[in-house]
């Protein structure tokens, strides 16, 4: 996108963040034309062609991962079944170099792959020169540090090692690019998510992120550990910026109203402001805010005497982002959180011709990239940038990666405040309804299907975490989904669920009982054992009736399955996932 500002003067443009609240193609590059411009510091209006192009707790020390100690499978474990993936399917060439201006790919990305990530996703700075200064605009993040892998990475977006390598790249290029981002980084609260919020800003801080605004999820984090992450080594200025949001009290000065970065010959002013309707979701005694209208008003002015251009970076919904620019014409870029999954292809216009709005998307799987030109036709430049494979991964964020995994294995899951908790079938934590025997045990009776299933990858989905460099059978969040006995959506054990390679080495797969339920009460009734009580409250589960228990374990194709299936195979982990065409590959079928 190219937009005309002001040419009189000096550059200096300024940032405002207010903070609030896949895997597809990409269409062709396309051009609009908008309405003319104000330019801020002289008042005149001058025609202005807007042309969009689309994309076609303390410092965390790095661990070696050589020290973490050696994790062994039992012995029952097999290989897994080889994934079919992109580097596969392409012959793996010569690795591309960087291109100068396109951008197209990076160290040691077979080309192959690169033809096809742009086929997918499009090209990006297509026909841009190089800009005399560049802004990087990323966001939302969610707690995502890197794409899962579970439909193979180059099926994915997003990831700090990816946006770590497009950086580095642009940097070696002569770029002078500075990132910068709305806040979000995390969603859900707990001790993971401090560590994760610990190393996430460590991350921010090798990638040279000079700005960042404040999101939901880490301000419901423990105040302390929040400012003991935020805080700088060497003592420089904190990274986070509000105007309305302030850690112990308002004269506190944790955190600036506003930052003003130098770069490229220009000077940029950030600010940022969490929107009014999230401020009673934060429960934390800690924190003072102040209406997000209300502290604009008072910083404004200021920042309107130190920049030429105002840009508003909104972590509010788009409609509040919206209602806010309208109070605050001077902003001439107003950047959001909240909306769509994916930024658009091109910003949307807000409040007459001077303002724009432009999405981030959710999970960092993209950035908004723009580039700022001495060109009184074209002075900037619009570019959503997809972090998907044709970006290497980098060793410094593998680094980060590893030591991020070797603390929640030091802290283990009761130091993560995991606790195991009886399963929906049972009445109580010794209810033979909630205890789990094993696949080994189903496979007495259900011979056919149990070696249909070992050869499976359900069979052998804690090996892909443990063969995982760094490994990740110590993260809840990878564990649920890849063990038996573990609530997949909301990452704890079931009583009797697996708890480590060690301790449960009966329950290392994805096992029969994640889909059947819980196996102790109907191997009992098999047995003439009676299978316990029946549970008051779920008496459909069975208990005391060995038909009402073989009921319970089945598991019809249709809705029940899908329910089952998708708490694991969901748009995260599988984007592709379909009942019947995944079942194809898995029938079995009953007792021998």
């Amino acid at each position: 996108m190219w937009i005309k500002l002001s040419t009189a003067n000096a550059w200096v443009v300024t940032l405002v963040m207010i903070a609030g609240c896949s895997s597809s193609g990409e269409s062709p590059t396309k051009s609009v034309d908008a309405a003319p411009a104000v330019a801020e510091k002289t008042g005149t209006t001058t025609p202005e062609p807007i042309r969009v192009q689309p994309d076609a707790a303390p410092p965390v020390t790095p661990v070696d991962p050589a020290k973490q100690p050696p994790n062994v499978l039992p012995a029952t474990v097999v290989n897994p079944m080889p994934v079919e993936s992109v580097a596969t399917k392409v012959a793996a060439t010569e690795a591309t170099p960087a291109l100068p201006g396109a951008h197209q790919a990076v160290y040691n990305v077979p080309q192959p792959v690169v033809d096809e990530m742009i086929r997918r996703n499009g090209k990006v700075f297509d026909g841009w020169p190089k800009p005399q200064a560049a802004l990087l605009i990323t966001g939302e993040q969610w707690g995502y540090f890197e794409p899962c892998g579970c439909a193979g990475l180059e099926n994915q977006k997003g990831g700090m090692s990816r946006r770590y390598t497009f950086l580095k790249q642009l940097r070696e290029q002569g770029w002078n690019i500075t990132p910068i981002d709305v806040g979000g980084m995390i969603k859900r609260f707990g001790r993971q998510q401090e560590i994760k919020f610990q190393v996430s800003i460590e991350a921010l801080r090798q990638m040279g992120y000079r700005a960042i605004g404040w999101g939901p999820g880490e301000l419901r984090l423990s105040t302390g550990e929040v400012v003991a992450a935020i805080a700088e080594p060497d003592g420089s200025p904190c990274r986070f910026v509000s105007a309305n949001v302030s850690l112990f009290g308002a004269d506190s000065g944790l955190t600036p109203k506003y930052t003003i970065i130098e770069q490229g010959g220009r000077k940029i002013g950030v600010t940022s402001v969490l929107a009014d309707s999230l401020h009673a979701q934060i429960n934390n005694s800690d924190l003072t805010f102040t209406p997000a209208e209300q502290a604009l008003t008072a910083i404004v002015p200021e920042l309107k005497t130190k920049a030429d251009v105002l840009v508003l970076l909104s972590h509010g919904t788009p409609d509040e982002t919206r209602k806010l620019a309208a109070k605050f014409p001077d902003f001439r870029f107003v950047v959001t959180a909240g909306g769509a999954d994916e930024p658009r292809f091109e910003p949307e216009q807000i409040t007459g011709p001077n303002q724009i709005l432009i999405d981030v998307g959710h999970k960092a799987m993209y950035g908004v990239v723009l580039g700022l030109y001495d060109d009184p036709q074209t002075p900037v430049r619009y570019q959503r940038l997809p972090f998907d494979a044709r970006f290497a991964d980098s060793t410094e964020m593998h680094k980060l990666k590893s030591s991020y995994q070797l603390q929640l294995q030091q802290v283990g899951w009761q130091g993560l405040g995991i606790e195991p908790k009886p399963h929906p079938r049972a009445a109580d934590a010794k209810d033979p309804l909630g205890q789990f025997v094993g696949s080994e045990k189903c496979g007495e009776c259900h011979s056919t299907a149990f070696e249909i299933w070992k050869n499976t990858p359900h069979a052998h989905g804690t090996e892909t975490l443990v063969k995982l460099d760094p490994v990740r059978h110590f993260d809840a969040e990878c564990v649920s989904c890849h063990v038996t006995g573990w609530s997949p959506q909301e990452f704890f054990p079931y009583i009797s669920g697996f708890l480590s390679l060690e301790k449960t080495p009966h329950l290392v797969s994805i096992g029969c009982e994640n889909c059947h339920g819980p196996g102790a009460a109907h191997v009992a009734a098999e047995n003439g054992d009676g299978g316990g009580p029946v549970n008051p409250l779920r008496p459909n589960a069975g208990g005391g009736n060995r038909d009402k228990l073989r009921e319970s374990m089945r598991v019809p194709l249709g809705t029940k399955a899908n329910n089952v299936c998708s708490k694991c195979h969901d748009l995260d982990n599988s984007p592709a996932f379909e009942l019947m065409k995944y079942w194809e590959r898995i029938v079995h079928k009953g007792k021998d």
